[in-house]
């Protein structure tokens, strides 16, 4: 049996094997984790889907590799059983066969001569370090010193990703010393243009820019966009929210936000207009059953989409529950695989930052996503001419005019924003 590099998302090409928690010749429990592995996006753990014992190493502690390649190999008993291990993935492996070597801390630091982006060197540590905070550190030029006198959270200590950004956020809060003539010339470099040549200064994009850069053009390319924006009175929801705020943090030990208002508003329209509750498969459009809604997040290098599943079977302290877990587990890098595959509509939140409102890049290959803008007190014109202080927001929905139409994304975009606007609290429990 293959133990594979399993798919972690879908805007993730590649995986790195940070530590085997199993030696070749070890006994394997089905279930039982057997890798450690980590991406841009997720640290995790890839368990034995079958009982036996360890029979191959062929990936080395902090290798990349792609998606789908063999890692391992389990002897199960049973001969004919050479396949992956996950169902979905394509064998690729080489002949890289053999016991892995144990791997130190390698990192690389700038050599004296070297300027930023020349030639680097390397310095050997025992402390281990992931590819990832490795290639984070290469990017923000960070020395090895600096690496080993940073106090890490992960297991056994070790320096995880979010110990470096910590750290990162730590040092951009400093107040900077000026920075000497020499110093302001080596930040720039002379670039050609129709104009002439200009200073500009080199920012080179990560991995995970790059692949989110790629995937967003996609979309794009695939589905022609278009975006719909409704005003929602919030008013209601807000006023209740406010007010039953403490109940329900007692009741239920979650704080009361307005996303689980927004989702269980979506999942509601979306059983009214199923048609949104969809995703494109060829010339097939597939209406799903169940909503899988997928809740973006955003991170310090980018934006993951935890799935709730089968959301349109909860109820509203659940919906709370589930996306409040999400994001957690988002922020503290501790999401799964499989939380990040299904989703059949996403939201995305960028109101919580202050947005007005947004036009959002389809997650593919879905119908649409709604994009929630900022919720302001304005002065509103009632229907009886009345001037009153109303809590509006502008609701965004971009969808797939290949097989949803204008008409179709009206309906939704204006049951939601009924749902909200009559809310019913009681729903809430609070």
């Amino acid at each position: 049996m293959n133990i594979v590099m399993p798919k972690l998302g879908e805007s993730v090409e590649e995986g790195t094997v940070i530590r085997w928690l199993k030696k070749v010749g070890d006994t394997i429990e089905r279930d039982e984790s057997v890798v450690e592995i980590t991406t841009d996006k997720i640290d995790t753990d890839i368990p034995a889907i079958a009982g036996g014992v360890l029979s191959e190493i062929r990936v080395a502690e902090g290798t990349t590799v792609g998606i789908g390649e063999v890692i391992g190999v389990i002897d199960t008993g049973d001969e004919e059983d050479d396949g992956p291990g996950d169902a979905e993935a394509v064998e690729q492996a080489g002949d890289s066969g053999g016991k892995a070597e144990t791997i130190e801390a390698d990192e690389l630091t700038p050599a004296a001569e070297a300027g930023d982006g020349g030639p680097l060197r390397r310095r050997r540590s025992e402390r281990f370090y992931s590819p990832l905070v490795l290639r984070i550190a290469r990017e923000e030029r960070i020395d090895m010193a600096t690496l080993e006198s940073l106090e890490g959270t992960g297991k056994g200590g070790r320096l995880t990703r979010d110990d470096l950004l910590s750290y990162l956020e730590r040092r951009a809060s400093r107040i900077p010393e000026p920075a000497t003539e020499q110093e302001d010339e080596s930040e720039y470099v002379s670039v050609s243009r129709p104009a002439g040549t200009e200073e500009a200064r080199v920012v080179n994009l990560d991995t995970l820019r790059k692949t989110i850069a790629k995937h967003m053009v996609l979309s794009k390319q695939v589905s022609p966009h278009v975006t719909s924006v409704s005003e929602v009175d919030m008013t209601h929801v807000v006023r209740f929210r406010d007010e039953a705020r403490e109940r329900f943090q007692q009741k239920t030990g979650i704080r009361l936000t307005l996303t689980p208002f927004f989702i269980t508003a979506i999942v509601d329209a979306l059983r009214a207009n199923p048609m949104l509750n969809a995703t494109m498969d060829g010339d097939r459009v597939l209406q799903w059953k169940h909503v899988n809604m997928g809740l973006a997040v955003g991170l310090e290098k980018g934006v993951v989409v935890p799935v709730i599943r089968h959301a349109d079977e909860m109820d509203f302290a659940e919906i709370a529950a589930a996306a409040h877990d999400l994001a957690k587990r988002a922020h503290d890098r501790k999401l799964t695989p499989d939380d990040l595959k299904g989703s059949t509509f996403t939201l995305t939140n960028p109101g919580m930052w202050a947005t007005l409102f947004g036009t959002p890049i389809i997650n593919q290959p879905e119908a649409g996503i709604i994009a929630t803008g900022s919720v302001k007190k304005q002065v509103v014109v009632q229907a009886d001419d009345s001037l009153a202080i109303r809590s509006m927001m502008f609701l965004s929905l971009s969808f797939d005019h290949r097989f949803i139409d204008g008409l179709n994304a009206a309906r939704f975009i204006r049951d939601i924003t009924q749902n909200l606007e009559s809310f019913d609290t009681d729903r809430v429990g609070a």
